[in-house]
């Protein structure tokens, strides 16, 4: 069976293009969990976040803080309103903070809350983490709803109220 140049140079260009695509179609990669542009997170800085969240504010018989999204609000405000250099801070904060963390120490959540927020890169991360995670959580439509319901100014107007004399 004789075989042509053309068919020949056909056939080895669809095979380096197949070669080429197929692992782009074998990674298994799950999309990132918080949408952000200006801070680059890994796969394990991104669970380390989530698993943060679930431990300030864990879920239960009232929703935590994963179910009312205040980690991505937390990621979001981090990646859109804060410069620059403090962003980059979060993020060297955040590795310190996850090599310390992965060592199993129980107390290292309660050494970090009595640190100074400047103390170290890992507790500056962890105090502006909480911070905007509490944020997220109490203007969240849950917490404005079912937890504080939030009433416009001046409130209520009570027009016949009885006066005590004092």
């Amino acid at each position: 069976m004789l075989v042509s140049r053309r068919t020949a140079l056909k056939q080895v260009l669809f095979v380096s293009a197949g070669l080429a695509i197929l692992p782009s179609c074998l990674h298994d990669k799950k999309p990132p969990e918080f949408k952000v542009k200006n801070i680059d997170l890994n796969s394990d800085e991104e669970a380390t976040l989530i698993s943060l969240a679930d431990v300030i504010i864990p879920g239960g018989e009232k929703p935590g803080a994963r179910q009312v999204k205040a980690d991505q609000y937390a990621m979001t405000i981090m990646d859109d309103c804060y410069p620059k250099a403090d962003q980059e801070k979060f993020k060297t904060g955040l590795q310190a903070f996850q090599k310390e963390w992965k060592k199993g120490d129980d107390t290292f959540l309660k050494k970090m809350e009595e640190t100074a927020p400047d103390a170290s890169p890992a507790s500056s991360f962890y105090h502006t983490y909480k911070d905007l995670l509490i944020q997220g959580y109490t203007g969240s439509e849950y917490y404005l709803t079912k937890v504080f319901p939030y009433e416009l100014v001046p409130g209520r107007f009570h027009g016949s109220v009885l006066v005590n004399k004092g």
